[in-house]
């Protein structure tokens, strides 16, 4: 019985490298996290998440994240962390949801998750961003302003 607990355990230790590096690739998870062994091979993971409001009229607002309320900051925060350890993995709709319960008058809530990456190919640091609206109705469409440029205040 020892030694087929050490053989599994040896097993999975030689075998999560791979797991993890591929988790890495295709879900963006940090190779700093879960154990990962490229955590030295790369940058640790450079998360910028931005909200915007939507108005019941149409309007929709940028918002600071220097003015975050208090509710809106751990949500923010949390979300941050969560897509830096687990990339993809971790669906934004969690923190939507949180947004528009704690904002009722929102109509919808945008969010905007930009990382920035080491490509491997170049040696140079890109940008790469998720957009997702999330609607109070539940539509499932994205947001578009009325006009091109309406609408936008900072």
């Amino acid at each position: 019985m020892k030694r087929a607990i050490v053989r599994a355990f040896l097993v999975f230790f030689a075998a999560w490298p791979l797991v993890h590096a591929g988790l890495s690739a295709r879900y963006g998870i940090d190779p700093w996290k879960l154990a990962g062994f490229g955590m030295y091979s790369v940058p640790g993971a450079m998360k910028t998440v931005r909200v915007m409001r939507v108005a019941s009229d149409g309007n929709f607002e940028l918002l600071d994240y220097q003015r975050y309320s208090d509710g809106q900051r751990a949500i923010v925060d949390e979300l941050r962390e969560l897509r830096r350890s687990l990339g993809a993995l971790q669906p934004l709709d969690g923190a939507a949801a949180a947004l528009l319960a704690l904002h009722p008058d929102w109509e919808g809530v945008v969010i905007s998750v930009v990382t920035l990456e080491l490509e491997p190919e170049t040696a140079r640091l890109d940008d790469r961003s998720v957009v997702e609206t999330f609607w109070r109705d539940g539509r499932d469409e994205p947001f578009r302003p009325l006009a091109p440029g309406s609408g936008i205040r900072r």
